[in-house]
């Protein structure tokens, strides 16, 4: 499975509302409409809901101190393959084009960022955690830039050896019912691996003035409710631990640069991912 994820800023003469309407409803219908000529299996958006309680919270305990964003968006291929070989064809570039000149009319592209990911999950019950619009669940979005004299080989390596081990050692205690580490692809010494990915990717960013944020390793997301965070914040283990969790983030990010969008999940595609037949390893010619 590859990810696409979008980290949105609106334009600034737009309001939030006027934003999200846009991007909810007819853009969301641009993507449904070519979801199958571009192999899309699914398409969540998380539009921001700064002043939520869980948002409050969550931006207090971990420090964050980034600009905001106004939203994410996941849209998952079963691998990039899939993505490359569509846009090879001319329905597949005319659906590309047809989704970034949307983009423009209302997001701040140079200022909103792309990244391609693969799921790392860490705390993920069986059956579906999901923060619909009907559910007392929210879904976060975390992502600190890693420090500069970090790698990301050496950033992702610390944030699944230990800040995963703490985190599911200490499970229990967690507010969180879900927790995925999303590992970008952008290390050095996995490039040769990502090719389609790593050429999709230069590509969109070069077609949207948009840079590469330095030192980006990926992003946490968690699923979490108010009850599961107050249990979690009177059980005294909890407080113990916690500040071990600060020391570790602080070894390898920065969260005075970070941001955490906390809001509802809009499934806009909703596929299973894999389906026959199953993508293979590459051979060794390739």
């Amino acid at each position: 499975m590859i990810r696409l994820d979008y980290y949105v800023r609106r334009k600034p003469d737009l309001s939030v509302d006027e934003f999200q309407e846009r991007w909810h409803g007819s853009h969301a219908e641009i993507w449904k409409k070519h979801a199958d000529i571009l192999g899309l299996r699914r398409l969540i958006q998380v539009a921001d809901m700064p002043d939520d309680p869980i948002a409050v919270a969550y931006k207090e305990n971990y420090d964050v101190g980034g600009e905001a964003y106004d939203g994410v968006s996941n849209a998952y291929w079963a691998e990039a393959a899939v993505l490359a070989k569509a846009l090879e064809t001319k329905e597949g570039q005319a659906a590309w084009s047809e989704i970034l000149e949307d983009e423009k009319q209302f997001i701040d592209t140079g200022r909103s960022m792309i990244s391609f990911g693969i799921n790392h999950p860490v705390i993920n019950p069986r059956g579906k955690v999901e923060a619909t619009k009907d559910s007392e669940i929210m879904k976060g979005i975390y992502f600190p830039p890693g420090l500069p004299h970090l790698s990301i080989e050496e950033i992702q390596r610390q944030w699944i050896a230990v800040h995963c081990g703490l985190t599911h050692e200490n499970s229990y205690y967690s507010p969180n019912i879900r927790y995925f580490q999303v590992h970008a692809i952008e290390a050095e010494s996995t490039r040769h691996l990502f090719k389609d990915e790593n050429a999709i990717i230069a590509a969109m960013r070069n077609d949207r003035n948009m840079r590469a944020r330095p030192n980006h390793f990926g992003h946490a997301e968690v699923w979490s409710s108010m009850e599961d965070f107050e249990r979690s914040g009177e059980n005294p283990r909890r407080q113990e631990l916690f500040p071990l969790f600060k020391a570790d983030i602080v070894s390898f990010s920065d969260p005075s640069k970070s941001y955490f969008v906390v809001g509802k999940e809009n499934f806009v595609i909703d596929k299973d991912i894999y389906t026959m037949p199953l993508p293979v390893p590459p051979g060794p010619d390739c």
